[in-house]
């Protein structure tokens, strides 16, 4: 399993570089082997890979920890999550909160790099966030380190 690092797509990129400082707007899983990605955009999702991904800018960096494909498949089947435009405002809203001292907060819902760190540290990933984690986030230490 890797993981999908995604950037250029406008006004995602931009909007994503002006609030984390980087233009990793999407971050999602690929099994190479089976030719899929999983992902959350609004609900987890399973999409072919690479071929519904032609001329998309990605990066792809190794998964930390052993995430195996019927984990992925059991939680496109049992995850309750759904992501809404109240979470996209709020995490829209995180550098507000950062200047008052408070941690970004969402809705309910996941954005997709807090759907991947929930999985990785669902199967021992021992890192933690102080905050919802952003693409950016999982970027800089799964991606920018190797």
């Amino acid at each position: 399993m890797k993981i999908a690092f995604f950037y250029g797509k406008q006004p995602s990129s931009f909007l994503t570089r002006l609030f984390t400082g980087s233009a990793c707007y999407h971050v999602a899983f690929v099994d190479e082997q089976a030719g899929m990605l999983y992902d959350m955009n609004l609900l987890r999702r399973r999409r072919k890979w690479p071929d519904e991904f032609a001329g998309h800018q990605y990066r792809l960096a190794d998964c930390p920890v052993a995430v195996g494909r019927d984990y992925l498949e059991a939680r496109l089947t049992d995850d309750a999550s759904v992501y809404g435009w109240r979470d996209y405002l709020l995490f829209a809203l995180r550098p507000l909160y950062h200047l008052v001292g408070r941690s970004t907060r969402n809705a309910g819902g996941e954005i997709c790099s807090e759907m991947v760190c929930n999985d990785l540290q669902a199967n021992g990933w021992a890192v933690r966030f102080d905050e919802v984690p952003s693409p950016a986030d999982l970027e800089r230490l799964l991606l920018l380190r190797q």
